[in-house]
């Protein structure tokens, strides 16, 4: 019985099977079950890894999603499982990890060089690098860490078009007769390179002498005006100062005339009367209490004889309280000159924040003069009377206005 003789193709086919077969069993390549198919027709598919979200990463095994370590700190183990959170460790000093991380070791910090002129602006910390910078009026030739610090150009010869920045010089433009090289203004007499002499050919012949000729010029000029308006200043200041004395004298001799040295002899008074009048003209700055006041009536001569130390126009007032009464309150500021008024509203007893503040609230100076009166008035009480203003003004040596102020009070109904 004879048999059919194989087709070409099936012979083929089974070639390529039995090297198929023989290439695994070398190769050692075993058969995926998940991959095995039946009539084309796959088995089993393999499984998909799972998505991690913000903050995880996949874990080594691709199984599950762990949790980044936080900044400062380093991957020492991974977690087990996704309800389970990885071995962070912090990280050792001269260490860091500036973010979230699945670093196995930190990063070493870097070191500010010297050499180069480094400083240090901040240590390393286990968050955060080192950060080096360069002294002021330095910047930083180079971006990258090894950067050398280097000084500003000064601009000399030039003005500054950009000042000097933290990583560039600043930027010179050169005066008329200098040049630019390597960001300093040089002369135009030491230009020997082709480039500096097309800068420097429009220039005229000798400009540096020129121009310093003309600088010089310019600040013997501008000195000599300083001096000629100081000197004009000095003697305005001077001829204002003589004229305001003059004024002060007419003024004290048209309204204070009654001080005169024609006054009549005076007569011996006891040692009494003297410690009297001391004792009264230390008191200054607070009212005569009443009982000194009545002790010295007691005990001491009569008074006739103390009247008789001071002048006939500084009589004794009594113990008359100042009205409030703004005719008498602007007799009394129009009888004291107005360069000592501050100083005899202070020995009446007014504080100087009183005084600068009533200047501050009341432009004029007439208002102001009044308001100072009115307060002092008001905190007295009853020590506000014409004795202690007559008094005052006769420490002062201004006692002239005394009378006038008595006058004013006896025309008053």
């Amino acid at each position: 019985m004879a048999y059919p003789e194989p087709s070409p193709a099936l012979v083929a086919t089974l070639i390529l099977t039995l090297a198929w077969v023989w290439a695994e069993e070398c190769l050692g390549v075993a058969p995926n079950p998940d991959t095995q198919q039946i009539h084309g027709t796959a088995l089993g598919r393999k499984k998909r890894e799972p998505k991690c979200q913000v903050g995880a990463y996949l874990h080594s095994n691709r199984t599950h999603c762990c949790m980044r370590c936080h900044a400062g700190t380093y991957l020492a183990e991974d977690c087990q499982s996704d309800s389970l959170a990885p071995n962070c460790m912090p990280c050792p000093k001269g260490t860091f990890t500036a973010t979230d991380n699945t670093l196995r070791k930190c990063i070493s910090c870097q070191r500010c060089r010297s050499e180069l002129q480094q400083i240090t602006l901040s240590k390393c910390t286990e968050k955060k690098d080192t950060v080096c910078g360069c002294l002021p009026n330095q910047f930083q030739s180079e971006p990258n860490t090894l950067f050398k610090c280097k000084n500003c150009s000064p601009c000399h010869n030039g003005t500054i078009l950009k000042n000097c920045a933290k990583d560039s010089d600043t930027i010179c433009v050169c005066h008329p007769g200098y040049f630019l090289h390597k960001n300093n203004c040089n002369p135009c007499s030491s230009c020997n390179e082709e480039e500096c002499k097309k800068v420097c050919a429009a220039i005229p012949s000798s400009p540096s002498v020129k121009n310093d000729y003309w600088s010089t010029q310019g600040h013997t000029n501008l000195l000599i005006g300083l001096v000629v308006v100081l000197a004009a200043s000095l003697g305005l200041l001077f001829a204002v100062k003589l004229i305001k004395q003059y004024r002060q004298r007419v003024t004290t001799a048209i309204f204070y005339s009654c001080v005169s040295t024609q006054q009549p002899k005076k007569e011996p008074v006891s040692e009494v009367s003297k410690v009297v009048i001391n004792e009264r003209k230390a008191a200054t700055f607070a009212p005569v209490p009443p009982q000194i006041e009545n002790m010295w009536t007691a005990n001491a001569v009569p008074r006739s004889m103390v009247e008789q130390e001071l002048p006939d126009c500084v009589r004794p007032a009594g113990k008359t309280q100042l009205p409030d009464n703004p005719v008498v309150l602007y007799t009394v500021a129009d009888h004291v000159l107005l360069s000592r008024w501050k100083e005899f509203v202070r020995r009446l007893g007014l504080s100087d924040y009183e005084i600068e503040r009533i200047e501050l609230e009341q432009r004029r100076v007439r208002d102001a003069q009044y308001e100072m009166l009115r307060q002092w008035r008001l905190q007295m009480g009853q020590g506000a009377t014409v004795e202690r203003i007559s008094y005052v003004l006769n420490q002062m040596e201004l006692s002239g206005c005394s009378e006038a102020i008595q006058e004013a009070l006896a025309g008053q109904p």
